[in-house]
């Protein structure tokens, strides 16, 4: 079967026709990602495919770290949390442990689901369908999510949509739509994630339908999941947050699929993160818990990837002369400038000043999309956005534009939204220097190292290596961090990454030089080979592989493995029911409780509540199977899990609770 595969990151777009008999590339493409108008380079992309090839392929399969980046860099659109039962005071203890947003910017109200009915304890429909259109009228959706929902099948989280929709006709997205598990902040936070993610998901969408109608093919649409299967373009739009690792997944089967080793790390650098996953016996390790990333901690399962901000437009910024990488992507000087060439002059004449701000006087502004609603912002903000209409604005006159000082200047909401980006130093445009990749303005990119080589007092080349440096530095220490998490099977807490951070780093910065020198030196090296993919990541993998003691493999169609990992995916589904044992405060009577599916409902005896729980995840599994995309003949396969407690040595052990897993596999339509 011939399909085509295409993945936008956060840089670029690629594009591939492969044949997943052959298991060979026929055609590939690589493009820049538009971010102002994601349509115009999937179409660039797509074009730049083999015509002929291209109205042969039976699909076309997507992946994105859209998604992924929306979380690293915090944006998304605007999306409000209600929380149904919850205590307001539990939130709070947490403090964000789970990324939910501050408690003012959370709406509470009463429906424990769990609890007997009292007046305390039931919603007040009529306060809050009063309280909305105040407080919700600057928000593009809405997420619902209740205390206990399987004793009502969510009927709260219903009730509440029904009366957002009539009184704001916004989008919303309901907790126990999406999971069933019992953590209320982390459905919470997925829920709250999911619909930040609508307009993200519905753009790509639109760019790929519109791409697809000019090139004149009318193919099936599906996009890749978090655990490397596929689900429809239908499915995926009411669940975005299941795109969460699209990109790094589909990354994750290329590489498999093109590399050598079947133990390895893969270590796939973009332009605006790095995605690392491990590889056992050709296998992923997945994530049982749940995906995080960053702040973010949610429900979606899927292949274990550790993502961290580092790619080739990671932000160079400086503090007190010292240079340091930002966790956020901005456009590279290069690129813009060689589609804005009046940047050059204003670079010019920051350079020709030769002396440092405390302010980053070497960055531009530049508008991504001009937002269709600008009533909801102020007035600055309007005229901010004005401002940047006929172009980028390097960052004193962006200030001056709109009245202010370039030391108080502060556009955040708008860069968080994604609706304005900067531009300015990065890796990409010391790659420019260097020569290592030379497709854009190499004399914007040199520009920008003269002037930080007045701001950190040393030469244009020193800036160029200290650079480098940083970027292999904050590789390295990840890569142990990654290396230390596998082997203790825990995650680093904030105190240890930091200490481990000065570490690596004077391991890093010590390690050219001769052992002789050291009383003692720490070292980290590892048995694991290296998998390298995405464009930059040779330039910076290679001596990291050295430093730890290793190989790295850079595959030759490494640089495209994430689209070749998008049309080799398969629908993939899976359905966990519950049964738990219960007994009524005022009686002995036990019975088991069904939850998971559609409805909670319970039977006297536990042979009959395996019976049907096996038939409710079968059929839950198909179902879902059918709604990401799935024609044919579904396989299921059902696991059964018993949790026991056993009191003392002496007692028998008792059935706490059976989990009843059905997996379904499919191909895709």
């Amino acid at each position: 079967m011939i399909g085509i595969g295409i993945d936008t990151g956060g840089t670029c777009t690629d594009a591939v026709i492969f044949d997943t008999k052959s298991h060979k590339v026929l055609s590939q493409s690589k493009t820049l990602t538009t971010r102002q108008d994601l349509k115009v380079g999937i179409l660039r992309a797509l074009g730049g495919l083999d015509q002929d090839l291209a109205r042969n392929a039976s699909y076309i399969s997507l992946s994105t770290t859209l998604a992924t980046n929306a979380c690293v860099e915090h944006k998304g659109g605007r999306a409000k949390l209600v929380f149904i039962g919850v205590n307001p005071q539990v939130v709070k203890k947490m403090g964000g442990e789970y990324g939910l947003p501050p408690m003012g910017d959370i709406y509470f109200m009463k429906g424990d689901a769990g609890q007997p009915d009292s007046l305390e304890n039931t919603p007040d429909w009529q306060k809050f369908e009063e309280d909305i259109v105040q407080d919700f009228r600057d928000f593009d959706s809405v997420a619902i999510v209740q205390m206990n929902p399987k004793y009502n099948d969510g009927e709260y989280e219903i009730k509440a949509e029904q009366i957002i929709k009539k009184t704001l006709g916004l989008p919303c997205v309901r907790g126990y739509d999406l999971f069933q598990e019992l953590n209320v902040q982390k459905r919470g936070a997925t829920a709250l994630l999911n619909a930040r993610l609508l307009p993200v998901m519905e753009d790509f969408f639109d760019s790929i339908e519109g791409s697809l109608a000019e090139l004149g093919l009318d193919l099936p649409i599906v996009i890749v999941k978090s655990d490397g299967s596929i689900m429809s373009r239908e499915f995926a739009m009411s669940r975005p947050v299941e795109t969460l690792l699209c990109g790094p997944a589909a990354s994750i089967i290329g590489a498999m699929e093109l590399s050598k080793y079947q133990d390895a790390l893969i270590v796939d650098m973009g332009g605006t993160t790095s995605d690392v996953a491990m590889v056992k016996d050709g296998i992923p390790v997945t994530s049982e818990s749940g995906i995080s990333i960053g702040e973010w901690k949610t429900m979606v399962k899927g292949v274990s990837i550790d993502t961290f901000a580092l790619g080739g437009d990671s932000a160079v910024k400086y503090k007190r002369g010292q240079l340091y990488l930002d966790n956020r992507r901005c456009v590279p000087l290069c690129m813009a400038a060689s589609q804005y060439p009046k940047m050059r002059k204003a670079l010019k004449t920051l350079v020709l000043m030769d002396r440092p701000f405390d302010y980053p006087a070497h960055e531009f502004f530049m508008l991504v999309s001009l937002p269709t609603n600008l009533d909801k912002y102020t007035p600055s903000e309007r005229k901010f956005i004005q401002a940047l209409e006929d172009g980028p604005l390097i960052y004193r006159e962006a200030a001056a534009a709109i009245g202010t000082s370039p030391h108080v200047l502060n556009m955040k909401r708008l860069e968080d939204e994604g609706t304005v980006i900067r531009i300015g130093m990065t890796p990409t445009d010391v790659m420019h220097v260097y020569g290592d990749y030379t497709e854009f303005d190499s004399e914007a990119s040199r520009m920008g190292a003269a002037y930080l080589s007045a701001v950190t007092k040393g030469t244009p080349a020193e800036v160029c290596k200290e650079i480098y440096d940083l970027t292999k530095c904050r590789l390295y220490s990840n890569l142990v961090r990654i290396f230390m998490k596998y082997e203790t099977g825990r995650d680093l807490n904030l105190q240890e990454c930091e200490d481990l951070e000065k570490l690596t780093a004077y391991i890093f910065r010590h390690s050219g030089q001769n052992l002789a020198d050291f009383a003692i030196r720490p070292v980290f090296s590892t048995p694991s080979k290296l998998i390298g993919i995405g464009a930059p990541t040779k330039i910076f993998l290679a001596d990291v592989a050295k430093l730890l003691g290793t190989e790295a493999d850079f595959p030759q169609d490494g640089k495209v493995a994430n689209a070749i990992g998008a049309a080799m995916g398969n629908i993939s589904t899976e359905c966990v029911i519950k049964i738990e044992p219960y007994k009524g405060i005022k009686s002995s009577y036990l019975t088991y409780i069904i939850s998971g599916g559609h409805e909670t409902y319970s039977l006297p005896d536990y042979d009959d509540a395996l019976v049907e729980a096996k038939k409710t995840a079968r059929q839950c599994a198909i179902q879902r199977s059918r709604q990401q995309g799935a024609v044919g003949e579904v396989e299921v396969e059902i696991e059964v899990k018993e949790n026991t407690y056993q009191r003392n040595k002496y007692a028998l052990a008792e059935i706490i609770e059976t989990l009843v897993i059905a997996r379904a596999i499919s191909e895709k339509e």
